[in-house]
């Protein structure tokens, strides 16, 4: 139980950071794969308008994996800090 409270936070933080990374990593494909599969619920739609719509998933994705990165990053030097100033 010790355990657990004591690098709870450092291990959640690292899952994020690591969750955040993936995601920008695999936007474009991710969100490839998010529109095709948009595509192909509907009856059809004309190239313009997928690449359109392709972006938006590709830069709605980077958005996501930038804010998971950005604060799991923050969190976790927050929490490397503070594991760095307990007296044992």
């Amino acid at each position: 139980m010790h355990f657990a409270k004591k690098y709870g936070l450092l291990i959640l933080t690292m899952i994020f950071t690591l969750i955040g990374f993936l995601t920008l990593k695999f936007s474009v494909d991710l969100g490839s794969n998010a529109a095709s599969a948009y595509l192909s619920s509907l009856d059809g739609m004309d190239t313009a308008e997928f690449n359109a719509i392709r972006s938006q998933y590709i830069i709605s994705n980077m958005i996501i994996g930038g804010i998971l990165l950005f604060l799991g990053s923050a969190f976790l030097l927050l929490s490397v800090y503070k594991l760095s100033r307990e007296k044992y």
